[in-house]
């Protein structure tokens, strides 16, 4: 069954023009029709179709049912890429991945210095309904890099990937599973030898992902899938 995102569903129970045209108008919802609901915090809705408005579609809740958060988080602070294609693809495979927040940062090799954030909100959503993941990925406001860097100097398990020297640990091996992980990801040209020295002062640990250079987007979906990676095996060895 598809789902249908609203963020408060309980109190004003009409889907949004979007998701009303589309269970009207496309999949020709009728009164007393099925549909499922997700608001993003972890809850799913069963309801039935009130009023089959294609603009204003109404429904009455059946059932909720919530699901808890994971054990572990990921935080993906991430340069714009130049292309606003990219980064909203990285948006989207990032969500179905079940990454928990991410940020965009501009560097100073940043060559994009606007995002259009309303495009980016609708990625996640929609990939949150593809991967029935019912807890939405919040994606932060645009965010100078030593602003985000202090915003963050006392948080724990913070990391930066980084090809500069070819001696830096692979992120898989500093993973530890069950916590709250934040990585960075540079722009294209990777971050400038004074970023790379603020970093350190603010105790952000410099990782690889790998021999390969990697595009930024490419990058971020790779640091996503090995934070999940390790958890499924840190996991699955804790209950074996």
């Amino acid at each position: 069954m598809n789902f249908y995102f609203h963020p408060n569903p309980e109190e004003n129970p009409v889907l949004s023009a979007e998701e009303s045209s589309h269970v009207v108008k496309v999949l020709r919802g009728k009164v007393g029709d099925n549909i499922a609901i997700m608001d993003g915090l972890g809850n799913s809705y069963q309801a039935k179709i009130t009023d089959p408005n294609s603009r204003k579609c109404g429904f009455e809740i059946i059932s909720k049912s919530t699901l808890s958060r994971k054990s572990f988080g990921v935080h993906i602070a991430i340069a714009p890429t130049k292309s606003t294609d990219r980064l909203e693809w990285f948006v989207e495979k990032a969500c179905e991945l079940g990454v928990s927040e991410i940020s965009i940062i501009l560097t100073q090799r940043t060559e994009r210095k606007k995002v259009n954030l309303d495009r980016l909100e609708k990625k996640a959503i929609n990939a949150m309904k593809q991967s029935k993941n019912l807890w939405k990925c919040q994606i932060h406001d645009i965010c100078r890099f030593k602003d985000f860097v202090v915003k963050y100097e006392h948080a724990d398990h913070k990391f930066a990937a980084y090809v500069e020297t070819g001696e830096e640990s692979l992120l898989q091996r500093k993973i530890i599973p069950n916590e709250q992980i934040l990585i960075l990801i540079g722009p294209e040209g990777d971050f400038s030898p004074e970023e790379i020295d603020i970093l350190k002062s603010s105790n952000f640990e410099l990782v690889s992902l790998g021999s390969n250079v990697l595009r930024t987007e490419t990058a971020g979906i790779t640091a996503v899938h090995t934070v999940n990676l390790i958890n499924q095996i840190g996991n699955s060895s804790y209950q074996s």
